[in-house]
């Protein structure tokens, strides 16, 4: 550690929120997955071809995808707001919150 300086607290919390987000990416970029499977199945609720179940399948779908890329999108922010902070601050700027 350089002399006067402190481990920064905002570093810390963002090194967290990026092992949290790493860890519940998969459990949150799959939570749609099992009513995309039930929709695309057709065991559940279906209509004629362009009816609305079939609109209904095509968001879900999408939302889907919307789903997974904010995840990503979220990861990739936290890594980037990490390699912009410093590791080490001025006891004043980690009192201050880094």
């Amino acid at each position: 550690m350089a002399p006067g300086k402190v481990p920064n607290p905002k570093y810390r919390e963002l090194e967290e929120l990026l092992r949290r987000l790493r860890r519940d990416a998969d459990v949150m970029e799959r939570a749609l997955d099992k009513p995309v499977r039930r929709m695309v199945s057709r065991h559940v609720w279906v209509s004629g071809s362009g009816g609305a179940a079939v609109a209904f399948e095509r968001d879900l779908i999408d939302q889907r995808r919307r789903l997974r890329s904010a995840v990503r999108a979220l990861i990739v922010s936290a890594e980037e707001a990490l390699r912009r902070t410093p590791r080490e601050v001025s006891e004043l700027e980690a009192a201050l919150g880094g």
